[in-house]
């Protein structure tokens, strides 16, 4: 299908596609798209394709106790400090 006839048809032609069915693009009788029915979210793709790594526990949640940070500091500027701690 070319990319006028997508233009002029395009609700249509999404139609199809929801229905199931794939749409190739063409541009001056050159393939350069294909449209195709979504069946799977992207997270569950890249899982599948071991692009990543669902969490061990997806119920984790920050601590209800946070620590306040106490004097003049930002917590940006303490957390460099605790980072560059770690390193030594």
């Amino acid at each position: 299908m070319g990319v006028r006839e997508l233009r002029q048809s395009a609700s249509q032609i999404l139609d199809q596609v929801k229905d199931g069915a794939a749409v190739e693009i063409t541009e001056h009788g050159v393939p350069v798209a294909r449209l195709v029915p979504i069946t799977k979210s992207l997270y569950e793709e890249y899982i599948e394709s071991g692009l990543i790594v669902p969490a061990e526990n997806p119920d984790w949640r920050p601590t209800s106790k946070p620590i306040k940070v106490k004097g003049n500091k930002t917590s940006t500027q303490v957390l460099m400090e605790l980072r560059a701690e770690e390193r030594y």
